[in-house]
């Protein structure tokens, strides 16, 4: 759903996005996207950064750029990426096969400089009626009722400029996060990476991405197309003020590749250091943090700017929602809770990954030689190394630990979840009608007969139909293949979420769903086309539904996650699988 874009009272924009990088231009194209009016503010904004950094964009990252219309450009521009190998002492361990990924228009990654990355989501902002402004935060007032901040332009003079939200998507080193007091919290030791991009000739895989390890270190090599690639070595040291020069990484090719290739003049190199932090929270009031600004972490598996994106679109349709009236402020308390989780385990991967490539005594590289070769020749590789790299495995459910987030051994969804669904705020993503189409904005409720197609499923749709608010659609997905091995057998309800994760899983009665989509934040009123509820319906709506949640055996006032899910065997089997795939997950991480 796409509302039309209106200014905030008195003209001014709710939304203030501070950071024009990949994850800040997703920010401020999605909130356009819905109508919300935005202010993005770079400190470079004149164009894309004229080097490459991130490379690699994964099949999830794709779903959801497909949202705004930047998948298509990137894929044409890019090159495919159908594989990841891990190779030792240049022999094979094992391969991930991107290409054998189900449930998505996208079973392959797409490699493409960032600034590539960049130049198309500006585009998308463009064609939404947005723009960048040039200047860099210097102040950040957090104590009247909505934040002020000052804005330093080019020329020098400084403004001061109020908005109800401020997002701090500028990186690393965000002022936004350092201004709002909110701590970058890390452990372990930094590992240097020389990381450069050029012309390597030879005979390396043209769609593969290649890990490489030795007793010296690891190579990673990602193929932009052409005959060029971006290479990236561990290193022990480097204290030279320039760039990596390419007869460097022409010796840890040598060393480290599993094919002979010659490296040419490099378009850039740099020194990346592979620290690991997160935010200690990534929300202070009405300030947020997204991207960098709110996680950095190893380049093993090229999962940052990716990470990014998923943040970036788990707040904007919260936030969008709560600007537009469609979702309860208390909503926005979920995005913290959602993506620190998510990122603090995309830290403990690609740390293990990266550790696991830098083994040196006889032993380690024994037993990771070992394990990977195992988990290929059985297929656990195949099977939890894919959804992994692809960030398909990325899971919303409540959660204490880490562990809890883990994907189960079936493949039997539970409540914050992915489900292959996929939104479009305009032009559907092609390839996508294989699939149902989801609202980008709004919860989309999709009933399932399972195995009870007949007149009463019938009778049930209409009745669930007519119970919930106007502005939520309902599709009955019961004829769409492959949601068996999902869903089950038995009829369920399921709201989704914009995003495409799922929110609740219920049974298919009125009273139930009415529930579900109020402990989800969703407003039973609005000023739109929805018909306002009177004060004697709502209380007997919500009389009822109370009733129903007791039914359910909670309190009407406890967490929506913890209630909605309907509990049934596979779950609990998925459950009692936890510890067998929290180490699975540690073999492929």
């Amino acid at each position: 759903m796409t509302f039309p874009q209106r200014e905030g009272p008195g003209g001014r924009r709710p939304v203030l996005v501070v950071g024009a990088g990949p994850v800040g231009l997703v920010l401020a194209t999605e909130l356009l996207a819905q109508g919300v009016p935005v202010r993005l503010v770079d400190n470079s904004a004149a164009g894309p950064a004229q080097h490459s950094r991130a490379s690699v964009v994964w099949p999830r990252s794709l779903e959801l750029l497909g949202r705004i219309g930047a998948s298509e450009p990137l894929i044409e521009r890019g090159n495919r990426l159908d594989s990841v190998r891990y190779y030792s002492d240049k022999r094979p361990l094992g391969a991930v096969e991107m290409s054998r990924l189900t449930g998505t228009p996208y079973p392959f990654g797409v490699v493409v400089p960032q600034d590539t990355t960049e130049e198309v989501i500006r585009g998308r902002l463009a064609a939404y009626g947005g723009e960048i402004e040039s200047g860099s935060v210097t102040g950040l007032d957090t104590s009247g009722p909505v934040p002020v901040v000052d804005i330093e332009r080019p020329d020098g003079r400084t403004d001061r400029v109020e908005a109800e939200w401020v997002i701090g998507a500028d990186g690393a080193r965000s002022a936004v996060r350092r201004l709002a007091g909110i701590d970058f919290l890390g452990t372990g030791n930094d590992v240097l990476f020389a990381i450069g991009d050029g012309p390597v000739a030879g005979d390396l895989d043209p769609h593969a991405l290649v890990y490489g390890y030795s007793r010296s270190g690891a190579l990673g090599i990602a193929p932009f197309g052409d005959g060029l690639f971006r290479l990236a070595i561990s290193v022990p040291d480097w204290r030279e003020e320039q760039g990596p020069p390419p007869e460097l990484f022409q010796k840890f090719v040598d060393e480290r590749s599993p094919r002979p290739g010659v490296v040419g003049a490099l378009d850039w190199s740099t020194i990346f250091r592979a620290r690991r932090r997160v935010a200690e929270t990534m929300r202070a009031g009405r300030v947020f943090l997204a991207g960098d600004a709110a996680h950095v972490f190893s380049a093993a598996g090229a999962q940052g700017m990716n990470t990014g994106i998923q943040d970036a679109v788990n707040l904007a349709w919260k936030l969008a929602g709560v600007v537009k009236g469609a979702f309860e402020p208390g909503i926005l308390d979920t995005y913290d809770s959602d993506r620190r989780l998510a990122a603090e385990r995309i830290v403990l991967t690609t740390a293990k990954q990266t550790s696991w490539g830098l083994f040196k005594r006889r032993h380690e590289l024994a037993l990771r030689d070992g394990a990977v070769r195992l988990a290929h020749r059985t297929g656990v590789l195949q099977r939890f190394g894919a959804p992994l790299m692809a960030q398909h495995d990325v899971s919303y459910r409540p959660a204490e630990s880490l562990r809890d987030t883990l994907p189960g051994l079936t493949r039997r969804v539970r409540a914050g979840d992915r489900l292959p669904v996929f939104a479009s705020h305009d032009t559907p993503q092609p390839g996508a009608e294989r699939w149902p189409a989801i609202d980008p904005a709004r919860p989309t409720l999709l009933l399932w007969a399972g195995e009870r197609q007949d007149a009463a499923w019938v009778a049930a749709v209409a009745a669930v139909t007519a119970a919930v608010p106007g502005g939520v659609t309902v599709r009955d997905i019961s004829a769409w293949p492959g949601f068996t091995p999902l869903l089950g057998s038995a009829p369920r309800a399921v709201v989704v979420r914009p995003d495409g994760h799922i929110a609740t899983l219920t049974e298919p009665d009125p009273v139930a769903v009415r529930t579900a989509l109020r402990r989800g934040h969703t407003t039973f009123r609005t000023g739109r086309a929805d018909t306002m509820e009177t004060a004697e319906t709502a209380e007997t709506v919500e009389t009822a539904e109370a009733a129903g949640a007791a039914r359910a055996g909670g309190a009407t006032d406890a967490p929506a996650a913890r209630l909605s899910a309907v509990a049934d065997p596979a779950d609990r089997a998925a459950d009692a699988n936890a510890n067998a795939t929290d180490n699975v997950g540690e073999l492929v991480s």
